[in-house]
């Protein structure tokens, strides 16, 4: 990479490897990185089994709070994710299940989460893992895949 695509790597990765990492855990399994919008806010992709799968980077701003949300969706429902904002002490995140059986009406449920430190949180898994009491939620061969899909994505926005 030339320095300016460099550059432009390095943000994204400060900004959205955590998203890249969520959507692989989300699939399941690998994903290679397929288009991305020469805005540079969408990044589209397809897992190994073929199922399609997208990130969608700041297409707006909010002055007063946070939004950052992941929506796995289904061929007769969703699971909505609403993560809170990462150094929020004790604010727990949300999650929506919807479900369309047939027949019968539709079913969202809302469960209650803890309130919880997230950052605490980690810190605490991380600890385990250190100790060997957890396994870590990823391995570095999942960390450096997370870092080639980052670079593919670069590539295909940049031209480089």
């Amino acid at each position: 990479m030339d320095s300016e695509t460099y550059k432009k790597y390095i943000v994204f990765v400060n900004y959205y490897i955590h998203q890249v990492n969520l959507m692989r855990y989300l699939l399941g399994e690998p994903y290679r990185v397929t288009y991305a919008d020469p805005s540079g806010v969408l990044l589209a992709g397809q897992s190994d089994s073929g199922a399609a799968c997208t990130i969608e980077m700041t297409p707006y701003r909010t002055t007063m709070d946070w939004q950052e949300s992941a929506l796995v969706c289904f061929e007769k429902g969703y699971v909505k994710l609403e993560l809170p904002a990462p150094l929020a002490c004790n604010r727990p995140g949300r999650v929506e299940i919807f479900h369309d059986p047939g027949g019968v009406p539709p079913e969202t449920i809302v469960p209650q989460l803890p309130w919880v430190h997230a950052m605490r949180r980690q810190a605490e898994n991380f600890v385990a893992a250190i100790r060997g009491e957890a396994r870590p939620p990823c391995e570095a061969a999942e960390a450096l895949e997370d870092l080639r899909v980052a670079r593919d994505y670069i590539r295909l926005w940049t031209g480089a």
